[in-house]
């Protein structure tokens, strides 16, 4: 049967594409997967439809092994089905916000402030370079006028980012997170990156979560994101792909052109790795021992000294450690993660924090690989402890704890609404 789904791309794409109304005719409308399944079927089997269609994919996918590619996709897709079939989401979420908090945060606006003053300065002192570069120059341009802090200040704003259910627990928290994400979105469009689209996807999705929204809003946003991410992958000078506006929005990214190359090199160049890229994604976050990341690796192979980076994929992660049978198996995994801390959102803040960190992580991740997204979530949950370490705890005027099962939910303030 492999064989046979390896010579029919199409066929994979059509079961593919099956897992989202399954997850929401089974899981309801609210089922947070279902989406994010929507969101890998774009950016995995987009360049598989455009190639079918006979539109422009991106330069250098091995075509040969474009079924063979899709294959892997849709057993990424079977792993991540039949885990999210076996743990169910909660039907019904708390939402955390309406619930007094236990503690006090001073941190988290005081941290959102820092950050949102930072990328004002890079925006204020760049301006003149920005402007530039968005005429002339490529994405690499951008990132030099933001300087070498730019990749850096990218990862502590999604874990900021992540701190929404935290920050909107008071007022100064809310003023705070919302100048911080309106500078950070004008930050990535200036330097064009899309990491923004991940960060407001998740969010939209975390909210109709928890307020019990019926209508399936967040199908709305990401059209929106997709056709935002479509011009903004033009507009920063780094389009590979040239065609037609269908081939401009099926082509998000370079999973195909990985996957394709990772399946021409392995096992016939080099042998399967058996784990060691997910055991070096752990020994990368021990001070002083850097591991190479797999996008390097495939650049040192594919263009030795070139400057221009391809990304890489889970999927084609898990087929150079495993070959086909390692993809549904990383991906049930990641999504039995994904189940448990969703399911937990209205536990504690420290798992409505950490749903919001894994589901960006794993957004961003699907184009990377397994160490940037260990490296985000790891070091999201450092910050986070950081923060709850300099807090203060909550007291009723008799001087007991004041616990948020003691007291009577609250309304969400309307302006946590927006």
């Amino acid at each position: 049967m492999p064989v046979d789904l390896a010579a029919r791309p199409w066929q994979s794409v059509v079961l593919a594409a099956l897992a989202v109304p399954v997850l929401l005719i089974v899981g309801g409308r609210r089922d947070m997967l279902a989406y994010l399944a929507a969101y890998f079927f774009v950016f995995g089997f987009g360049p598989v439809v455009s190639h079918l269609l006979g539109g422009t994919i991106y330069f250098g996918t091995n075509t040969l092994l474009i079924g063979r590619a899709a294959l892997g996709l849709l057993l990424a897709f079977a792993g991540l089905l039949i885990a999210g079939l076996l743990v169910r989401q909660r039907r019904r979420v708390a939402d955390p916000l309406t619930r007094p908090p236990a503690r006090r945060l001073p941190l988290v606006p005081a941290v959102l402030a820092v950050l949102a003053g930072y990328g004002l300065a890079v925006l204020a002192w760049g301006g003149p370079g920005f402007l530039a570069g968005s005429t002339a120059g490529t994405k690499l341009d951008h990132i030099a006028v933001a300087g070498p802090g730019h990749y850096d200040y990218l990862l502590l704003e999604i874990c900021a980012c992540a701190l929404y259910f935290v920050a909107y627990e008071t007022s100064a928290g809310r003023f705070a997170y919302r100048l911080n994400l309106a500078v950070y979105i004008a930050y990535c469009l200036a330097t064009g990156e899309r990491d923004f689209i991940f960060v407001l996807f998740a969010l939209v999705l975390h909210q109709e979560v928890v307020r019990g929204k019926r209508l399936p809003r967040p199908l709305l946003w990401g059209v929106a994101l997709l056709f935002g991410a479509t011009a903004l992958f033009g507009l920063r000078g780094g389009g590979a792909i040239e065609g037609s506006d269908a081939s401009q929005i099926l082509n998000q990214g370079s999973v195909l052109f990985v996957d394709t190359w990772v399946m021409t090199h392995v096992p016939s160049v080099e042998p399967y790795q058996h784990g060691a890229s997910y055991l070096h994604a752990l020994l990368n976050l021990v001070p002083g021992q850097p591991q190479i990341p797999l996008s390097q690796w495939l650049v040192d192979r594919y263009a030795p000294g070139s400057a221009s980076g391809y990304g890489f994929s889970l999927t084609g992660e898990a087929y150079v450690n495993f070959g086909l049978a390692g993809i549904p198996v990383v991906f049930a995994l990641l999504t039995l993660a994904h189940r448990w801390l969703v399911n937990r959102i209205d536990r504690a803040p420290a798992y409505a924090y950490a749903s919001l960190l894994f589901t960006v992580a794993w957004m961003y991740g699907f184009r990377g690989d397994s160490q940037s997204l260990i490296k985000t979530c790891v070091y999201g949950m450092l910050f986070y402890g950081v923060i709850r370490l300099v807090s203060v705890r909550l007291t009723g005027e008799s001087g007991e704890t004041v616990e948020a099962k003691d007291v009577p939910a609250k309304e969400v303030p309307a302006c946590a609404s927006s």
